[in-house]
């Protein structure tokens, strides 16, 4: 029981996230007593790409809270090896843009999230469905007589 505990973590974390930027949002717009706090200073910079990269990573959380064991430990070592860099791309792509020369192609934090949020998902749902096929054509040798 405690290790299938231990599997609804991530959807927990996803869930947090995603419910943080409508909380704050509520906060800074609807009743002014967050604005200019931390909360209306992190928004752009951290609250919105964290909303949108959840909301890509919902469905796999969620799908990973009823896997097998040794399926949910594969994804771990794909999360240990893919979201540092995703998060290191999020966070070099610029918030908005700074008025220097053409903005020929905008391409802002939220969408650098929303592309790292859709990599990260199909690498999952991939490794997912490919360890279950893998386990499923693996079966016991029936003894011989």
């Amino acid at each position: 029981m405690k290790t299938k505990l231990t599997q609804f973590i991530p959807a927990t974390i996803v869930l947090a996230g995603i419910a943080f930027a409508p909380i704050s949002y509520w906060c800074m717009y609807s009743n002014g007593v967050c604005y200019g706090t931390w909360v209306s200073h992190i928004y752009q910079y951290f609250t919105s790409p964290i909303y949108s990269f959840s909301l890509f990573l919902l469905p796999i959380a969620l799908i990973i809270a009823f896997v097998p064991r040794h399926i949910f430990s594969s994804w771990l070592k794909l999360v240990a090896w893919a979201l540092p860099p995703a998060f290191i791309f999020i966070a070099l792509t610029p918030v908005n843009w700074m008025g220097i020369g053409l903005n020929l192609f905008p391409f802002y934090r939220d969408d650098a999230a929303r592309l790292a949020g859709q990599i990260f998902s199909g690498m999952s749902i991939i490794l997912i469905i490919w360890k279950y096929m893998v386990a499923r054509h693996r079966s016991p040798k029936a003894p011989s007589y």
